[in-house]
């Protein structure tokens, strides 16, 4: 949300690269209420973001997601059909997790994710399972790369993959970095 104001603000001279975190590397066996409580610690940063629309705790009948792996694999899927689509299943995979409630470690689940986004399910999938070696490399190499440059969580940004901002922060803050890391860029090149 944040991100997106950012980029609309500073037009053209700022590019936003999104990146694999995976907050769950490895699949975790959690039962419904040690979820549930877990996700009452979502009420803070629902507080800070309120665009974003949190559900908090977890309700419903889904399980919990088992690890972030699926859905980082979905959204590289996703990514093959350009900016824009990734886009809406970007945005929509964030509303089946923070406001629906629903397991995206599930396949079925993040189909029903890519119908919602306008992408065919079956072709989607067939990506998906062709490229999902590559994706999995992938996903595991910028998870990685975060890791080097300090990221322990998220939200992470990094820019000019140097200054690490590590948490959620308004617009205002993510413009004043900018501008100060502007600053050091041009002491730099000037010396």
């Amino acid at each position: 949300m944040r991100l997106e104001e950012l980029t609309k603000r500073e037009g053209d001279s700022i590019t936003i690269q999104w990146k694999s975190f995976l907050l769950r590397p490895q699949p975790e066996s959690r039962t419904l209420q040690d979820f549930t409580e877990y996700t009452k610690s979502w009420e803070r940063p629902a507080g800070l973001e309120p665009k974003a629309g949190f559900s908090t705790p977890w309700s419903g009948e889904s399980a919990p997601p088992s690890h972030s792996l699926p859905a980082a694999i979905a959204s590289k899927t996703a990514a093959t059909y350009g900016p824009e689509t990734w886009q809406r299943y970007h945005n929509q995979l964030l509303q089946a997790y923070f406001i629906e409630n629903r397991d995206i470690s599930n396949s079925d689940e993040l189909l029903q994710v890519a119908e919602e986004s306008n992408i065919d399910k079956d072709t989607f999938e067939e990506v998906r399972t062709t490229n999902e070696e590559n994706f999995t490399k992938q996903v595991f190499d910028e998870y990685n790369e975060a890791l080097n440059n300090g990221v322990n969580g998220v939200p992470a940004v990094v820019v000019d993959n140097r200054f690490l901002i590590s948490g959620a922060v308004e617009v205002e803050q993510y413009q004043k970095a900018l501008t100060h890391y502007r600053e050091i860029r041009h002491k730099e090149n000037n010396e």
